[in-house]
């Protein structure tokens, strides 16, 4: 990624921990190149923090004041606004500009900022990136540890939790570790029309009205990536892929935060594991823990939609008890997951699995 008349990478979404949650951000919209996973550079727009980090992960304590200042480096007027956080918005930046808005940190969970102005068409050039809310107390009335507020904890959710690390047969092995960088990960779903953005690039007059009927994307990715580069092959690996890439042993649970900042509906699919759907969101991007736990392997992500899930890093269900662990089979098991409309499995209108697609690993028994 760099300057919009240079040579550029992908779009990465940066990798912060639990360790660097902040209450003060500084943002800057700039124009930028982006290299697809084929090679084609696109024109984007995006949020930038510290002028080096593109779409970066902002995490904020709960009950903190947050301060955000969002410098306008573009020709042309933008905002901020982060769905279902009262008062956490900026409607009109002018060029060249510089906003401030201030908010009281919400409890714990997922969320979105994105540019409210002309929306969605600025949402989908790449100024969208994941705000994540950590509870001042996260912690059920038992002691098992959550990533979400003990105030809002459903009696389903926190059952969820205190079953795992040997609260219930099923999942032996640990509990949900808050601490712990690996048990946490992000997919931020988005999708590419390279037409739409080379006319934006081209200062040609783009109607947000029309936006949503007109659009064809060629590109779908997950935190700014696809296809191989979603994922750790060897050593070809990146902080940003290991944000996407679930890796741990049997009774290892994990955390998915799964966002879709673009146009398309997502369908998510996973193999080896069924995942508890923790959480979920509504169109004005308030969000509810869930009353009743469904376990699922695909779950819907509407434009804008939000869902928290846990992997439970289980025996996968294909592989007998009595055969478990294996005795030949080699470590670690692969899993893919994929979206189930075909399409975002592809890149460049064709090139397959070039999309939205990663896997995760399994790399060995308790």
């Amino acid at each position: 990624m760099g300057a919009a008349t240079a040579t550029a990478a992908a779009l990465p979404v940066s990798q912060l921990s639990a360790a660097t949650t902040s209450n003060y951000f500084a943002l800057t919209i700039a124009p930028a190149n982006a290299q697809m996973i084929d090679g084609v550079m696109v024109y984007v727009l995006a949020y930038f923090r510290d002028s080096t980090l593109a779409s970066a992960e902002l995490r904020v304590r709960e009950g903190q004041v947050i301060t955000i200042d969002v410098i306008n480096n573009d020709v042309a007027p933008h905002g901020f606004d982060i769905p279902g956080i009262p008062g956490a918005t900026i409607p009109q930046i002018a060029a060249g500009a510089t906003a401030r808005v201030s908010f009281v940190a919400p409890p714990a969970g997922s969320f979105l900022y994105v540019d409210p102005y002309k929306a969605p068409l600025n949402r989908i050039l790449g100024l969208h990136g994941p705000f994540i809310v950590e509870p001042a107390n996260g912690l059920t009335t038992t002691g098992s540890p959550t990533p979400f507020s003990q105030a809002k904890l459903t009696p389903q959710v926190a059952a969820v939790f205190n079953a795992l690390g040997g609260g219930s047969p099923r999942f032996p092995g640990n509990k949900w570790d808050p601490v712990d960088p690996t048990r946490e990960k992000l997919w931020l779903f988005s999708q590419t029309d390279p037409l739409v953005n080379a006319a934006v690039a081209a200062k040609q007059t783009v109607d947000p009205a029309k936006v949503v009927s007109t659009f064809l994307p060629r590109y779908f990715t997950i935190n700014g990536l696809s296809g191989f580069d979603t994922a750790v092959h060897g050593t070809h690996a990146s902080p940003q892929a290991e944000r996407i890439m679930a890796s741990g042993r049997q009774g290892q649970p994990t955390l998915v935060r799964t966002m879709n900042a673009g146009l398309a509906t997502h369908s998510v699919h996973i193999h080896g594991n069924h995942c508890m759907i923790l959480t979920d969101s509504d169109a004005t991007g308030v969000h509810h823990l869930e009353s009743n736990v469904y376990e699922r392997d695909v779950w819907m992500l509407k434009p804008m939609h939000r869902i928290d899930v846990l992997l439970p890093f289980e025996r996968p269900p294909d592989i007998p008890k009595a055969a478990w662990p294996m005795k030949e089979e080699p470590w670690p098991l692969r899993y893919v997951m994929h979206c189930h409309c075909e399409m975002s499995q592809t890149a460049g209108g064709g090139n397959y699995p070039m999309g939205a697609v990663t896997h995760w690993e399994m790399t060995g028994p308790l």
